[in-house]
């Protein structure tokens, strides 16, 4: 799987190492173990790849493993 390493110019600015371009927050859609939601994420305009920020990672995507983990 290609890695792409994001960068903050500032604490609100993050950048696209690839494409040196400003992330752009749009709504994005997952599928993330066989579950489908939608989020607004920092996202490359220009080769769009998605920055998952760590909110993301430790709230919907955990609430969808403790559901399949609940089953």
């Amino acid at each position: 799987m290609d890695e792409a390493v994001v960068r903050a110019e500032d604490e609100n600015r993050l950048m696209c190492a690839r494409c040196n371009a400003p992330l752009e927050k749009t709504e994005t859609k997952f599928d993330y173990l066989g579950h489908k939601f939608t989020h607004r994420a920092p996202k490359c305009p220009v080769c769009g790849m998605v920055y998952v920020p760590e909110e993301l990672a430790a709230g919907r995507m955990a609430e969808v493993e403790t559901m399949l983990e609940d089953k």
